[in-house]
């Protein structure tokens, strides 16, 4: 008797009541995707798969990320559902599958110019059989000394302020975009009022040496008379109300990237950060709250890399 493939648990999220609460943006451009669709005359099977994959996923942000708008969602937060499936019995058919259908979404926002910058799952790896849903990469201290050193040649005080900046307060890139200088407490060295996921208003707090790079920033505006109108990121296109994109800052770490051949993307910065702190000792409750987490759990699973532990030294001291 063949054996069959061992098919993929079915996750019970959808609910014709709960559709209805989804982020109106969401389901605006949802509706929009589904035209788009049916013109490329898709076969009746793929856009009822597609649709049955885009419903449990807007019901999961419903749920467990606050509702928000799949314009505002990360690469984390795509991974948490990923996750979440996985954790619920999907197997790697089912999850490449999910994958690939949030990523079509994600190809067409970008397409119709809807999407700015960097689609959330364009750095998350298709799982093999018997490996993770993802490989999360971080910066070693000897890459970011590389980078600082490569930064320091070009001499470009903006650059380098957003890469220190980035790294030091750990903040997210749409929270890093609209920083202004009426913000900035040099004295204790924090940045108030910043707004982060969730329409909540946070911290960030910066160190010494970035504090230095603001204000050598500030100087070289005043004494090029430099007009930022307020914005800490100046580029031509900046106005009273208009403050650097996303894709901007992405644009400026493609040029790290590309100065010391590392994939780098704005996500990096954080995530590395975060991920030094631990190994140098931080306890895993206060890096949670440096990231502006509302659990550990998040922390914990998609920020730290086990792997680069130390439990394998501590293992042999104990001679088993």
């Amino acid at each position: 008797m063949a054996v069959g493939k061992k098919r993929s648990r079915q996750l019970r999220l959808f609910d014709e009541e709960k559709i209805k609460l989804v982020n109106s943006e969401t389901l605006r451009l949802w509706k929009k995707y589904q035209q788009y669709m049916s013109i490329k005359e898709l076969s009746e099977k793929t856009i009822y798969n597609y649709n049955t994959d885009l419903r449990q996923w807007f019901i999961y942000i419903l749920d467990y990320q606050f509702n928000g708008s799949v314009l505002t969602l990360e690469e984390d937060d795509i991974l948490e559902f990923i996750s979440f499936c996985k954790d619920n019995g999907n197997n790697t058919e089912r999850i490449k599958r999910r994958l690939s259908t949030i990523s079509a979404f994600y190809k067409y926002l970008k397409k119709k110019k809807i999407l700015q910058g960097d689609s959330p799952t364009e750095y998350i790896d298709r799982p093999k059989k018997g490996l993770p849903v993802v490989i999360q990469t971080y910066l070693t201290e000897e890459q970011l000394e590389l980078i600082r050193e490569k930064l320091n040649e070009v001499g470009d005080v903006q650059l380098i302020t957003y890469v220190e900046l980035s790294l030091s307060t750990m903040a997210r890139v749409n929270a890093i975009s609209h920083l202004r200088w009426e913000q900035i407490d040099f004295e204790n060295r924090v940045i108030e009022d910043v707004l982060e996921k969730e329409q909540r208003y946070v911290t960030l707090y910066f160190s010494e040496k970035v504090k230095d790079l603001l204000l050598q920033l500030k100087e070289y505006r005043e004494t090029n008379n430099i007009n930022d109108y307020g914005w800490l990121w100046y580029t031509p296109y900046v106005n009273e109300e208009k403050c650097v994109s996303n894709s901007t800052l992405a644009s400026w770490t493609k040029r790290v990237s590309d100065m010391v051949d590392i994939p780098l993307h704005c996500h990096t910065w954080r995530k590395s950060a975060s991920n030094l702190l631990k190994k140098k000792g931080m306890p895993l409750e206060d890096i949670s709250t440096l990231l502006n987490h509302l659990d550990t759990s998040t922390t914990k699973k998609h920020y730290i890399n086990s792997q680069d532990s130390n439990i394998s030294a501590l293992k042999d001291k104990y001679n088993i």
